[in-house]
């Protein structure tokens, strides 16, 4: 999105998209000024996966040859506005995608396509030529130019021979075409279709590549990145719009909601319809008692938690069907919200998925708009934080030394799976072909193993050498890199196992840097892991990256951030000690003690904050490393 012609790739890209191009026409003009909100409503678009690939792909060349033949037609025909004739083309199928896109949260369209279309043209032309698409031509021969053209295109595009049927010829004829213009615009079309097929990857048959294991990794990486695009939305747009104008934004942009309520706790103890969201005048006669048990707005209330209303529901509550009237919809999710006073208010959104509330999306939407109140609200009484700072590295007992036979004899061992191993990634990268997701997962598991490998070498390396060792030699990387890199690896098997949300917020802006590479990782991977382990019963963790002066100098501060109780304060007072660890099995107690070493070499320090409501790691690194070896190798991260 960045410069004119990116911006043209991409409105050329997003026109050939059925779902997401109608979603961008309902949305303000100026959505492309939104940048992380566009970027959250792109990962978090239906993908189709495995098998649903062939359907999808079926669907979306009819979508385009469609659209690109209504087009050719209605520019034939002389019609004016034959933009709206590759629209209508566009989303004359559009109810197939909801049966073939594989969904991994709940789908972009929420509503009927001809809803869509008659929020795009109030006239009701493009919802008609859409429902009116599959019809017999002789029916539609005195209707809107658009609906002959989107049907005459359906036609020559669904028969194959079509261009010889009297009905197509006749139709033809009334556009003063005759059929060998026909067919050459028909051939256009396809060569066309194939293009953009072949452009954006969709196959006839799902590559024998793909499996659902990188299928899953793929959408969970796409869900965590959409989240920090949100939180990066909230966090910059806060303070030019206020709260309920970012979440009425975003449920529109990622959902498709168009039409939403707010109902908050009044005087008088019923639920009233608020003025802090627009919404229909016939509203504000309504007073919902907020012991009513038959209502999903209370309900909501007093569960803390989402409820569904569906209309001609027999057990449901009067109002509820009058408020689902009142705003044009057939259901109504209720979700518990709070407002900047402190109290607790109903959002009704109207024809919401009913799959909607139970999303990881949606709860983070909710959580993110939550967060964008604490300013606004009375700052609670702060709970007391233990402050640790750095704490000097004692040397480990002699006692607890591995003799370096012993370790010699481990490394050897450690070797030989390490290499068998390292083989079989490089067979299997030249088994599976060069799906480039596939790969790029395939890379990061090599560049693991050749990291253990380095540590494990790295053991007896000193022994070896006659003279001490030269410090390990630095790499121009993105801390950023190393940051995503760590998240994607690490979500399916540390993450969402452990039922822990991962957000990212990383300063573009924070320059790739000569360091060493692998000993960062190995650090944020090891506070990363005592922070799953800390969360027992699940949570959040957070990875942000920032640039800071301190004394003067400019430096980078990473922080990992969790949910968890905070330290013990026994355990806090000797936080970077190596100690026995508390947490048994086979827990050293060392990992922070080495991250902490580890940080110092790079002529940083790592120091930490706990409280009762979570942990806070802080890694500042210069952004020059000094008293080391040179560069010696320019690369970003492993991507």
């Amino acid at each position: 999105m960045r410069g004119d012609i990116a911006q043209t790739e991409f409105a050329a890209c997003v026109r050939c998209d059925p779902v997401i191009a109608l979603r961008l026409r309902l949305l303000p003009a100026d959505v492309t000024a939104q940048p992380d909100l566009l970027r959250a409503l792109l990962l978090a678009a239906p993908v189709a996966k495995g098998a649903a690939q062939v359907s999808y792909s079926a669907n979306w060349r009819q979508s385009v040859s469609v659209a690109h033949l209504a087009q050719a037609l209605a520019l034939r025909a002389g019609i004016a506005d034959a933009e709206a004739a590759w629209t209508a083309g566009l989303a004359h199928n559009l109810g197939n995608y909801l049966e073939s896109a594989a969904l991994g949260a709940p789908s972009l369209m929420q509503t009927r396509p001809s809803d869509y279309l008659s929020e795009i043209d109030p006239n009701g032309w493009l919802s008609d030529a859409a429902r009116f698409h599959a019809e017999p031509l002789a029916r539609g021969r005195a209707a809107h130019p658009l609906v002959r053209v989107v049907q005459l295109a359906y036609q020559l595009m669904a028969r194959a021979d079509a261009v010889d049927s009297v009905d197509v010829r006749a139709a033809l004829a009334a556009l003063q075409m005759g059929a060998g213009e026909a067919a050459q615009l028909l051939a256009d079309t396809q060569m066309q279709t194939r293009q953009l097929a072949l452009r954006f990857g969709l196959p006839d048959v799902p590559s024998a590549s793909q499996s659902a294991g990188f299928d899953r990794l793929a959408q969970l990486y796409a869900g965590q990145a959409a989240q920090s695009a949100i939180n990066s939305y909230f966090r910059y747009a806060k303070r030019e719009m206020p709260p309920f104008s970012l979440l009425q934004d975003t449920l529109q942009a990622l959902f498709g909601i168009e039409r939403i309520c707010l109902f908050v706790p009044a005087a008088d103890g019923h639920l009233r319809a608020s003025a802090l969201l627009p919404t229909a005048p016939g509203l504000n006669a309504l007073a919902i008692p907020l012991d009513d048990g038959h209502s999903a707005l209370p309900r909501s209330l007093v569960r803390s938690a989402p409820q569904q209303f569906e209309c001609g529901a027999t057990d449901g509550a009067l109002v509820d069907e009058q408020i689902a009237r009142l705003l044009g919809v057939s259901r109504l999710l209720c979700q518990p919200l709070m407002l900047n006073d402190g109290q607790t208010g109903v959002l009704v959104a109207g024809d919401a998925n009913p799959e909607l509330a139970m999303s990881a999306l949606w709860r983070f939407i909710v959580a993110e708009y939550t967060e964008t109140l604490r300013p606004r609200m009375a700052p609670p009484t702060p709970a007391p934080r233990v402050i640790i700072p750095p704490q000097p590295v004692a040397p480990p007992a002699a006692s607890d030394d591995i003799p370096r036979e012993r370790a010699r004899r481990a490394v050897h061992e450690v070797a030989n799976p390490l290499t068998i191993m390292r083989n079989y990634v490089n067979l299997l990268s030249d088994k599976l072909g060069a799906d480039s997701a596939v790969q790029r997962d395939l890379g990061i598991i090599g560049d693991e193993i050749e990291r253990v490998a380095r540590i494990v070498r790295g053991i007896t390396a000193a022994d070896d050498m006659p003279e001490p060792a030269p410090a390990a030699e630095l790499e121009l990387v993105s801390v950023n890199s190393i940051i995503s890199e760590l998240v994607r690896m690490s979500l399916g098997t540390l993450f969402t196992p452990n039922n822990v949300s991962v957000q990212i917020d990383l300063n573009p802006e924070v320059p790739p840097m000569p360091l060493q590479k692998d000993a960062l990782k190995q650090v944020l991977f090891n506070l990363a892991k005592n922070a799953v382990e800390a969360m027992t019963a699940g949570g959040h963790l957070k990875f942000s990256s920032r640039l800071i002066e301190t004394n003067g100098k400019r430096e980078i501060e990473i922080e990992i951030a969790d949910t968890g109780p905070g330290l013990p304060a026994a355990v806090a007072a000797h936080l970077f000690e190596p100690l026995t660890s508390a947490k048994g099995g086979d827990h050293a107690g060392l990992g922070l003690n080495i991250s902490h070493s580890l940080i110092e070499r790079m002529s940083g320090q790592l120091s930490c904050e706990s409280g009762p409501h979570g942990t806070h790691f802080f890694i500042r690194l210069p952004t020059l490393q000094t008293g080391q070896t040179t560069l010696t190798t320019t690369r970003y991260g492993s991507m």
